[in-house]
């Protein structure tokens, strides 16, 4: 029977192993020890727009202590600066295990690839709130929408395994031989998470920077001649994502990023999203101000401990040089 191994189970490893867990699928859970002790002893909540539920789940703090079987798949939810340890550490103890990145920005696969044969990209849109130890809140029902394949391209028979797997548990989920442009149009979006964790703000006050970000994110793929698919285009091509919602919770929590700073956690992702950005316009001889400045700013937020909202819209737009 296939296990599926959450490997780093926050916000979006809790909410995708808590509804697996939920329909009858056989979880493990591994994630930090505060919020692995709070699942053991109390189980995991998982609050949705349609109940609560507490669910047993085995959970434990590391790869080391699970017994690997044959039919185990990984769903790696880590935050992309915590991919290659949590990749070193899983080899240390499996030769080959299958693994879906569940994972924002396009780097992660290439890292876990170095280590391990078999790599899924997972392009992921389900809305996840952590800010408490064994409890996260699904925001949305249906939970989210994710599309698969093999990486870097392909499709193969675990692929439409999975897939079903998470289809059962609500998710909507496509497959196609071509994962990355997805991920890729992930990011255009992604590239918005700094700027609501720097600001605390969402919406039209902080559209000049996001239009900003996303233009020097347009520029850079044109120059380097890589495909995206933005949200829109996925709509268009699957409608089934824009039907109504059975339910929705509304949070002051924005983005993971802004989850991050809000929980204290010491790092950010962006190094991954914009910083992306950054790293292939370095290769080509491009500069890309925006991003630089929005990774910079969110990473030196989380390494002195700062709250969201150090700067207001105005002011962030000023540093970037900007007008509003």
């Amino acid at each position: 029977m296939m296990r599926l191994i959450i490997y780093g189970a926050g916000g979006i490893g809790c909410v995708v192993g808590g509804h697996l867990a939920r329909t009858g699928h056989d979880v493990i859970l591994i994630g930090r020890p505060g919020h692995i002790k709070a699942i053991n002893e109390n189980g995991l909540r998982l609050i949705t727009p349609t109940g609560t539920f507490t669910l047993q789940i085995p959970a434990v703090t590391g790869p080391g202590q699970i017994d690997y079987e044959a039919d185990d798949v990984v769903l790696l939810c880590v935050k992309g600066q915590s991919t290659e340890g949590a990749i070193r550490d899983l080899k240390a103890v499996t030769e080959d295990v299958p693994i879906f990145c569940l994972q924002n920005g396009v780097r992660n696969e290439e890292i876990v690839s170095q280590y391990f044969p078999r790599v899924y990209g997972v392009m992921v849109r389900v809305g996840a709130v952590y800010l408490t130890d064994g409890e996260v809140i699904a925001r949305r029902d249906p939970p989210g929408w994710l599309i698969t394949g093999c990486y870097p391209e392909g499709t193969d028979e675990l692929v439409e395994l999975v897939a079903n797997k998470l289809r059962t548990a609500s998710f909507y989920v496509k497959t196609t031989p071509d994962v990355m442009p997805y991920k890729w149009g992930k990011l255009l979006g992604n590239l918005n998470n700094s700027i609501g964790a720097i600001t605390n703000v969402r919406g039209n006050a902080i559209e000049p920077i996001t239009r900003a970000a996303q233009q020097e994110f347009r520029e850079v793929l044109s120059r380097a001649g890589l495909r995206f698919i933005s949200a829109e285009e996925v709509a268009r091509e699957w409608p089934a994502i824009t039907e109504p919602l059975r339910g929705s919770i509304n949070t002051e929590a924005q983005s993971s990023t802004w989850q991050s700073l809000a929980r204290g956690q010491g790092t950010v992702e962006t190094e991954f999203l914009n910083g992306e950005i950054v790293r292939l316009a370095r290769k080509l001889s491009m500069p890309a101000p925006v991003n630089e400045t929005l990774m910079q700013i969110s990473q030196e937020m989380a390494a002195n401990h700062e709250q969201p909202g150090k700067y207001t819209p105005a002011q962030l737009c000023n540093l970037l040089g900007l007008s509003r």
